[in-house]
């Protein structure tokens, strides 16, 4: 069951994060990070599909979009959370040419403060973080540790959708 799959990756993640946290100046400020989604990376649109199809079942709320040339879904869990009480899940189908590793690619944390968040990790000795942006909607600050990255943001995925909705809505109006 693909679930099972994404919460011992997400364990493995867990335990990465921790030794990454144990080692920064402003503990406090990392271990309030709050994980809000995780990011699952598909080989091509035929595995994205199938994930999709395992998932749907089990989501209230989908959301599914061309970006960057590839298929996005944002996926809901409706009665059941991940591991670390996570229950967003975003399906990426990796871009054509990529090889970037599939399986579990980033987990997204909810930061209160962006300004002050972009301060700490300034300060942090020996962090590799960057600011990245998607589109128009969609920004935050990457930590790149252990062969994985951490996005920290502050919205959640869900926002990112509602705004590239109210985009389409406002075109059509």
């Amino acid at each position: 069951m693909i679930t099972d799959e994404i919460n011992q990756a997400l364990g493995e993640y867990r335990a990465k994060w921790k030794l990454l946290v144990s080692g920064r100046d402003d503990k406090d400020f990392f271990e309030k990070l709050r994980p809000t989604a995780v990011g699952w990376k598909t080989e091509d649109l035929a595995a994205f599909d199938g994930v999709f199809a395992e998932l749907r079942g089990q989501c209230d709320q989908i959301h599914v979009a061309w970006i960057n040339e590839r298929w996005l879904a944002t996926m809901h869990l409706k009665s059941s959370e991940l591991d670390w009480e996570i229950s967003i899940i975003k399906l990426m189908q990796r871009r054509p040419g990529s090889s970037d590793a599939i399986g579990l690619d980033h987990v997204d944390f909810l930061m209160p403060d962006a300004i002050e968040a972009q301060k700490v990790l300034e300060n942090e000795p020996k962090i590799k973080w960057t600011h990245e942006t998607n589109n128009p909607h969609c920004s935050w600050l990457s930590i790149w540790f252990a062969n994985t990255e951490a996005k920290l943001r502050n919205d959640t995925v869900l926002d990112v959708c509602i705004a590239e909705l109210r985009e389409t809505n406002s075109r059509l109006l």
